[in-house]
């Protein structure tokens, strides 16, 4: 059996806010069940999603994590664009 097959995956459920919706197909109307291999980080997912924005997100209802935050399976990932002004 090769090594990709033994390879462990996390699923998280994703839900993307405003214009990063976009980022999945319009039937899943910003919400989707996304596979990662294990130990992936969130910027591991955006890279997935191809999201290349500035963005802020929470996993599990926390806010103010790195993008190198490791994601666990069954996390929520809720992700919404930054918001910046004067």
């Amino acid at each position: 059996m090769s090594d990709s097959l033994l390879e462990a995956v996390i699923k998280l459920n994703v839900q993307l806010f405003g214009i990063l919706a976009d980022h999945l197909p319009r039937e899943d109307k910003g919400k989707a069940s996304v596979e990662l291999a294990d130990s992936s980080t969130f910027r591991d997912l955006t890279e997935k999603l191809g999201i290349r924005r500035k963005v802020t997100f929470a996993v599990n209802g926390e806010h103010d994590l790195d993008e190198s935050h490791m994601l666990e399976d069954g996390d929520e990932v809720l992700v919404f664009t930054s918001v910046s002004g004067g």
